[in-house]
């Protein structure tokens, strides 16, 4: 032990001045330091500057050698620290400074932590604890009260806040003992004019508020004296920082002091701070600079900021505070300071600076620090005013638009001072507005129409109808962009903006808003309540807002018409397919009452104060949806009075709306007492309504209930439950059921109910109370009610018209119906199995169903009120009747099985038949005959004696011209009788109308009428007088022609005598017009005229035909009357109306026929005939070449296919036939026939040409093909039965069974292999 002591203080280890060899310091050079001298040296202030500058190089060169660094921390490091220390505050050397920053660093923080495994963390102990030594020394000098600020301080400043700012594992306020000397030193020298000085000391300030080392973090409330001193040390802090902001005008120092980029604040190690070898002046100004910032935020999460709105301060209780402290604080108050601090970062044009700026202000005033009342101190400091010049500069930058919109948003909260300042930018907040809504998503939206709505809602008369109308369509296009995703703060915003837009009176000026708040309120409902249940109801009450809105817009007095009308459509729509939908969803879901509520009142608004119409509609729609069982079902759901009360009182508008202002007075009466649950409803029933009033308010409003359920098909109760409660309320309350104008609507309303449950319950068998029905049938029966004032279920209806007991009342009742339906034929609504409106339908059906006593009753009014003279009601019943056969033309069926024509008769026949009521029965007349079945119509006689009343009415008014509505509804009657006798009924009706003189004579004057006009005759169409009697006249030959072709008197006509000209035939003794009266029609008349005249003729020339079969006698007209007949229709084969055309071809194909009984003179016409001739060939071009053919003549093929068929049947045919069917033009048909083409007229053409031997079999194959197409046709079909078309699946042919009856020939086809055969088309 003493050789190793000696050994050490030996001369040859120890440094000159004999320090011992423990304290030398190896380097990697060989040499080494005495850290004895080298501490001496540096703690004595006398010391050249060169000689410490140099030692610190040397001991920074010896520790960059990682062992030796590791080895000098664990043993020597603490014997730096104080003289490390002492150089930092003795010597005014920015190079020993930066030396001794970096020693620091390398002594503090660097090195391999971990590389020597286990001791990794003792070395980490000792760095921490040397750091903490350098803390504790540095706060000392800093706090010692002998402190004398100079610039030698800066320095020791900057190493003491990098040291705080690289500490770790440990809190560097456990190596600092004067918390308060060293804030007061710290705060006066923030006084010191030095910008370097300050910065430093800012920075230091910063980092010991954020690790909470300050005086104040630990006083207690209680001790008053000491928590004045400390807020007030706070204030001056907060008001010295602010001063160096308001000071300061260059934009360097402001971007600086508003760094985002010094984050670095809250957890930057020393080894990372890079310091550089030349300390320049400007560099220690920017470090500092960007400190301000920090500070200023951890006053703001301190709260400290809270000073800012402290009009004065008590005396600063700060050891060694300066004496200029006082008057520092009696100074302005703090926020006016902070306002004028933020105003020049405010205007600065650098960016950076502006929006970190707006990050303080907005952490400032958040709710949290700020008061309502200390935020309006700030924008009467004209903070708000910058910001809206920085927005309107921002061009569209979404940071600066973000930053500007949050602190204004804020800003807003100071309703009364802020909302001045909107008026003048609303300019501004209009192009932010229309920048972010083209962005989906954008997280200024919300912040941004929150800014405008305040503006709008307080200020409506300011902004201008452009503006107004640019928001309306923004605001619509961010809520249609809703529906694909938007954020919830947005939708409910827009939804409010435009609410407040509706508010203002002058946005009925807007253009197309009708159409911009449909489609608004539209995709709000519709994205607000297409979400999941669990989304919040705040957007679908926001939505729901936006459409009461919208509804009350569309009732302004001073809106357009046409745009309210679309756009309350729209809001039932709305409420249709949407709110309605989502109540029968979420029954059985969690659901607010409050939402269903919101929903319930804007249905109850659109009852309340919508237009008729619409309402009617709505009111109509929800009866219609099973409302009431929907409305009782939440009443189950919210058992509460406000939902019950709110229920009732809808039902009471919507059946107010749907059956009249005071069907529904009822349920207004008793909404307070009535229960929720249906059940106890009909309970109420069984009572005895005289015990207490407000009793019978509810059964009456009771009643009306299940009165309305029935009629929309919804069942409140069992039916035999109600039928049993309401049987018991009958019996008990009989004596009182009629007193008063309620009483009559709701007896009413029990005989509607009371009949829909008995006939419901009939069919299922079920008992019922014979007593009760009879009180109800006599109640009925004595009192005249008003069955048809209220709407009634066609069930009830049914019941009531079967009851034989009450068939006079009945009979009075459907009297009222038809003046009712008279008057006005929608103001009676009938229901249709609880479905949908049906007014006179319902009637209709009974009268057609026939197992009531509807139809009798309707006949049996006519004679009755034709036997009282009463012509009005008359009237109306026969109105009534025919509108029943126009629903439903069987209800006349009905009609005359119950004596018809015996009230016809009794009309017709009466003397003071008046002209309307001629009219009307005659009207009513046409339709039952028809409609009518020929087994129904009976009772000859009485139609007999109608027909000659008619014909003695209207035969002298026949004789003159014009005629009237009653001569033409006359002489259609006639035509329909005359069609019955083809039926084998009323045939002597029908006689006593052929064998009519007058009436023959009206027709042949009307006919030489018609013929005197000539080619005029062209331009009476059916709108003029002439052609319209000349129309009715051609409808009665018509049908008398087809009467008499009937048999009905066949003996008394001569068919030839039409054949002849007026000259040589005598006097018809029956209607019917000549033949070349008929060829004159049809030449010169218009094409109605042509088709009845060529319908008459084929019927003339038909009979003629059978009757020269039968008696083989000679024509009895001349050759030129046939040739005019003959050149007439030859000319209409090319009519353009196809019915004419083949009439007169069938007409031709008739004469022609008529030359096989051998009149030389008939061949001759037919031969020179060169017509007849262009005819066939135009026919044959339309087969074979349709291209080639005459436009007129190009779809007329199949009538000329009756003249083909008729010359080819000739014997002999015409001579020029063999020339025009060549082979050549049959080949060019067969060519271009296909499946589609053949018909029955082809088919007879074809073999016509066989039978003529016409076809070249060999050549064309044309025979095969024939008998192939045309196999024989079934015994049961007759000859001039049509043809049959069947198409075989699978095989590409057409079979057709045509009018030919003769024997199937063999068909013997071609092998394969083999030519010929059947051609392609028929393969």
């Amino acid at each position: 032990m003493p050789s190793e002591y000696m050994a050490e203080f030996s001369p040859a280890s120890t440094c000159l001045k004999g320090h011992r060899r423990s304290l030398l310091l190896e380097t990697a050079g060989g040499g080494s330091i005495c850290l004895s001298c080298f501490a001496a040296l540096a703690s004595d202030p006398r010391s050249p500057k060169h000689h410490i500058s140099y030692a610190l190089s040397q001991l920074k060169l010896a520790l960059d050698d990682p062992n030796i660094l590791f080895e000098f921390r664990r043993r020597y490091a603490y014997l730096l620290v104080a003289p490390l220390v002492a150089v930092l505050s003795v010597f005014n050397d920015e190079g020993i400074a930066h030396q001794v920053m970096d020693l620091v660093s390398d002594l503090c923080f660097r090195g391999e932590i971990g590389r020597f495994g286990e001791g990794s963390k003792g070395e980490r102990a000792v760095s921490t604890s040397l750091s903490g030594d350098f803390i504790s020394r540095i706060a000392d000098r800093l706090a010692s009260g002998a402190l004398a600020w100079s610039q030698r301080q800066i320095y020791m400043l900057h190493c003491f806040g990098e040291l705080l700012s690289s500490h770790m594992d440990s809190s560097p306020a456990a190596h600092i003992r004067e918390h308060v000397g060293l804030f007061s030193n710290l705060l006066a020298g923030l006084q010191l004019p030095s910008e370097e000085l300050r910065g430093e000391i800012l920075f230091v300030i910063y980092k010991l508020c954020s690790l909470n080392i300050t005086p104040w973090e630990d006083v207690v409330d209680d001790e008053s004296d000491c928590a004045e001193s400390m807020d007030t040390g706070a204030s001056v802090l907060l008001r010295l920082a602010l001063e160096i902001l308001l000071k300061t005008q260059h934009d360097e120092v402001r971007l600086n002091c508003l760094a985002v980029g010094f984050k670095e604040t809250c957890g930057l190690s020393f080894a990372a701070v890079e310091v550089p070898k030349i300390w320049k002046r400007e560099k220690r100004l920017e470090r500092w600079r960007r400190r301000w910032k920090a500070l200023l935020r951890v006053l703001v999460g301190k709260n400290f900021l809270q000073n800012l709105y402290v009009n004065s301060f008590r005396d600063i209780y700060l050891n060694d505070t300066s004496e200029n402290m006082d008057a520092l604080v009696q100074q302005s108050p703090l926020i006016s300071l902070f306002a004028d601090a933020v105003k020049g970062s405010l205007l600065s044009s650098d960016e950076d600076i502006q929006m970190n700026t707006l990050e303080l202000i907005f952490l400032m005033i958040s709710p949290e620090i700020c008061s309502n009342k200390q935020l309006q101190v700030l924008v009467e400091e004209n903070i708000p005013d910058y910001i809206f010049e920085i927005l309107r500069m921002s061009g569209n930058k979404d940071p600066v638009i973000i930053s500007c919109l949050q602190v204004l948003v804020l800003f807003a909260n100071a309703e009364e001072v802020f909302k001045k300042k909107l008026i003048f930018a609303f300019s501004t907040l209009l192009s932010v507005l229309r920048y972010t809504s083209q962005i989906p998503m954008h997280p200024a939206q919300p912040q941004v129409l929150t800014l405008v709505c305040n503006c709008i809602s307080n200020f409506p008369g300011i902004i201008s109808m452009s503006q107004l109308e640019e928001v309306a369509m923004i605001l619509t296009c961010i809520l249609r962009r809703c529906t694909h995703g938007e954020l919830p703060e947005t939708f409910t915003l827009a939804c409010s903006t435009f609410v407040e837009i509706l508010k203002i009176p002058s946005a009925i000026g807007i253009q197309k808003i009708g159409g911009m708040i449909k489609e608004a309120s539209t995709c709000a409902v519709l994205y607000s309540f297409s979400l999941s249940p669990e989304n919040p109801t705040e957007l679908k009450s926001h939505s729901l807002f936006l459409l009461k809105e919208a509804h009350a817009h569309s009732r302004r007095k001073d809106f357009d018409i046409n745009t309210d009308m679309e756009l309350e459509e729209n809001v039932i729509l709305i409420c249709q397919n949407y709110l309605l939908p989502w109540m029968e969803s979420v029954i059985h879901e969690e659901v607010e009452e409050d939402l269903v509520q919101e929903v319930l009142q804007i249905f109850h608004l659109i009852l309340l104060d919508g237009s008729e119409v619409q309402t009617h509609i709505f009111a109509y729609m929800l009866i219609s949806s099973s409302w009431l069982t929907l409305c009782f079902t939440y009443m189950g759901l919210f058992p509460t009075n406000q939902m019950r009360s709110s229920i009732y009182l809808i039902l009471g508008s919507l059946i107010d709306r749907a059956f009249g202002s005071i069907i529904a007075q009822p349920i207004r009466n008793a909404f307070l007492y009535l229960p929720p649950d249906p059940f106890d409803l009909i309970f109420l029933l069984g009572q005895k309504s005289t015990i207490d009033p407000q009793l019978a308010f509810c059964q009456r409003a009771t009643l009306l209930l299940l009165y309305v359920s029935s009629l929309s098909g919804e069942r409140l109760a069992d039916d035999a439950q109600i039928l049993a409660s309401l049987e018991q309320y009958i019996l008990i309350n009989n004596d009182n059921l009629f007193c008063q104008l309620e009483d009559s609507l709701m007896l009413t309303q029990v005989v509607h109910l009371y009949g829909l449950l008995r006939d419901s319950l009939a069919s299922e068998k079920m008992s019922y109370s014979p007593a009760a029905e009879k009180t109800l049938l006599d109640l009925l029966s004595k009192y005249d009610l008003e069955l048809f004032s209220l709407d009634i279920h066609p069930t009830s209806l049914k019941w009531l018209f079967q009851q034989e007991e009450i068939k006079a009342s009945m009979s009075n009742q459907i009297l009222k119906f038809c003046r009712l339906s008279g008057e006005n034929k929608s103001s009676l609504t009938l229901y249709s199995h609880g479905r949908g409106s049906a007014n006179m339908r319902s009637i209709s059906e009974l009268v057609a169903s026939g197992d009531n006593y509807v139809a009798s009753l309707l006949v049996s009014l006519l004679i009755e009120l034709h036997q009282d003279g009463e012509d009005d009601d008359l009237v109306c019943v026969m109105n009534a009747m025919a509108r029943v056969l126009k629903i439903f033309p069987d209800a006349s069926i009905q009609f005359c099985l119950h004596n018809f024509a015996g009230a016809l008769c009794g009309i017709y026949c009466s003397p003071c038949c008046s002209p309307q009521l001629f009219t009307v029965c005659s009207l009513l007349v046409l339709n039952v005959l028809y409609a009518a079945d020929n087994n129904v119509i009976s009772q000859p006689v009485e139609w007999l004696a109608v027909t000659m009343k008619l014909l003695e009415l209207v035969s002298p008014r026949l004789a003159s011209q014009p005629w009237d509505q009653e001569d033409f509804l006359v002489l259609g009657i006639f035509c329909l009788i005359l069609h019955r006798s083809r039926g084998q009924v009323l045939e002597e009706a029908s006689k006593a109308i052929l064998l009519s003189i007058p009436l023959a004579s009206a027709v042949e004057n009307i006919v030489q009428t018609a013929y005197a006009k000539g080619p005029a005759l062209v331009d009476h169409c059916e709108e003029t007088e002439t052609g319209r009697c000349l129309l009715f006249v051609l409808l009665l030959n018509f049908f008398s022609l087809k009467c008499l072709c009937a048999g009905t008197i066949q003996e008394c006509l001569d068919w030839q005598d039409l054949l002849q000209s007026s000259t040589f035939a005598p006097q018809s003794s029956v209607i019917a017009i000549k033949c070349h009266d008929l060829c004159h029609l049809m030449h010169f008349g218009s094409s109605l005229v042509k088709s009845l005249s060529s319908l008459c003729l084929v019927d003339i020339l038909g009979k003629i035909s059978q009757q020269r079969q039968k008696t083989h006698e000679k024509l009895a007209c001349s050759m030129k009357y046939l040739q005019s007949m003959i050149a007439i229709m030859e000319g209409l084969v090319f009519h353009e109306d196809k019915a004419v055309a083949t009439n007169c071809c069938i007409c031709l194909s008739l004469i022609l026929s008529w030359e096989s009984l051998g009149d030389l003179k008939e061949k001759m016409v037919i031969r020179i005939s060169k017509w007849l001739r262009t005819i066939m060939e135009e026919f044959l071009m339309t087969l074979a070449a349709p291209g080639m053919a005459s436009k007129f003549f190009r779809h007329q093929h199949k009538p000329a296919s009756h003249i083909a068929t008729a010359l080819l049947s000739m014997d002999p045919t015409p001579e020029w036939i063999a020339s025009v069917f060549d082979s050549s033009s049959i080949s060019g048909i067969l060519n271009n026939l296909c499946a589609q083409k053949l018909s029955i007229e082809m088919v007879n053409l074809f073999r016509a040409l066989q039978s003529r031997n016409l076809l070249d079999e060999g050549s064309h194959t044309v025979s095969e093909t024939i008998l192939y197409l045309l196999p024989r046709p079934p015994r049961s079909q007759q000859v001039g039965q049509p043809s049959e078309i069947i198409n075989l699946p699978g095989r590409r042919r057409t079979f057709l069974l045509s009018y030919l009856h003769r024997p199937r020939r063999k068909h013997r086809g071609r092998r394969r292999g083999e030519k010929g055969g059947l051609p392609q088309w028929a393969r």
